[in-house]
């Protein structure tokens, strides 16, 4: 296999998005190109150099709508829970076949069907105050750890192997108790029938549940309301356009580059093109 340069891993992820928004406006859903991606629209008019993937985020709505399309896809493969028996993340990963990663956490669940990809999050709706939010999301966090803790040797995930081999010992009476309680079955259909539980649009507050106890979390829903086209990498692409609100409430001064030591990718991949 041969690695894949930076430049060719985000000319791979635009491929991707490229190919999710002619679905999207075929079938008139709504997208946005979102979290550190909406930087590199504003700032750099496509990625920040160092990053290798692209997010969207959807309402929920339109979310099921495209896996429901990309289910039967053949271009790329579709890693969600639609389409996966185990599966890491509460969101989609659309991923380019031809490629595939190494990882630096061990024993991390990774589904191995993982590739070049672009990450598709759910926005949900959320509780009006703090407080219910709050417990809103210790409950859906909780289900959600319990989900990765019981999916095979999850439960000892870390970037040490020491440390990794370490878990795998020590928590492992953790994981049998975690498995008698609940399979990993069990546990994702109690986290999908919570985040389910409050529909977008029936509160004035939304966003993705993992993350919805800090402020930048939480977001009105009147944000996801209107979009307009952007540029991305000299493509339009989907955008609301309340997205300098969302930028400012997340990273403050976004136009600013960051020191040049945290100029570096978030991610633990090395990404491959495959031998065919």
């Amino acid at each position: 296999m041969r690695e894949l340069s930076m430049t060719e891993v985000q000319q791979k992820a635009v491929e991707i998005l490229l190919y999710v928004d002619d679905i999207c406006r075929k079938h008139d859903l709504k997208y946005t190109i979102f979290y550190g991606s909406l930087i590199g629209v504003e700032r750099h008019k496509g990625f920040i150099p160092w990053d290798d993937d692209i997010d969207i985020v959807m309402p929920r709505s339109d979310y099921d709508k495209l896996l429901h399309i990309l289910q039967g896809d053949t271009h790329y493969n579709l890693l969600a829970f639609e389409t996966r028996e185990k599966f890491r993340y509460p969101f989609a990963k659309l991923v380019d076949p031809n490629t595939t990663v190494k990882t630096t956490q061990y024993f991390g669940g990774e589904d191995p069907g993982l590739g070049v990809f672009l990450d598709i999050f759910p926005i949900d709706g959320i509780p009006e105050t703090k407080e219910q939010r709050e417990r809103f999301r210790q409950i859906t966090e909780q289900y959600r750890l319990n989900m990765m803790d019981t999916l095979n040797h999850c439960y000892a995930r870390s970037y040490s192997l020491p440390k990794a081999l370490g878990k795998l010992l020590l928590r492992y009476p953790y994981h049998r108790r975690l498995l008698k309680e609940g399979s990993y079955t069990d546990w994702r259909n109690l986290y999908q029938k919570e985040a389910l539980s409050i529909p977008f649009g029936s509160t004035e507050y939304c966003g993705y549940l993992e993350w919805i106890h800090i402020d930048w979390g939480v977001f009105p829903v009147k944000w996801f309301m209107e979009y307009e086209d952007v540029e991305f990498t000299g493509h339009k692409v989907m955008a609301i356009k309340a997205r300098k609100d969302f930028l400012t409430l997340r990273y403050g001064d976004y136009m600013k580059m960051p020191p040049e030591e945290e100029r570096v990718t978030h991610h633990p991949y090395r990404f491959y093109e495959k031998d065919r």
